[in-house]
């Protein structure tokens, strides 16, 4: 499960648009927000690929991806 609270401020920190970040992951924007909300799972390529475009490290892509809540 994602902590949608880091997640997004790491969005919003990276100065990325979100439609942006869709594309880059092969994604639809609604796709993306679903995701982003937890109505649906990130894959791990997906999750991978967004870790990397935000620049997080490992420490941080596991407390965004990967929380149990």
């Amino acid at each position: 499960m994602i902590d949608q609270n880091r997640l997004n401020a790491q969005i919003q920190a990276s100065g990325y648009k979100k439609k942006y970040l869709a594309r880059a992951l092969g994604i639809s924007a609604a796709t993306l927000y679903s995701r982003l909300r937890g109505q649906s799972e990130f894959r791990l390529g997906e999750a991978q690929r967004l870790g990397f475009l935000l620049g997080l490290s490992e420490e941080e892509q596991a407390r965004c991806f990967w929380t149990l809540k």
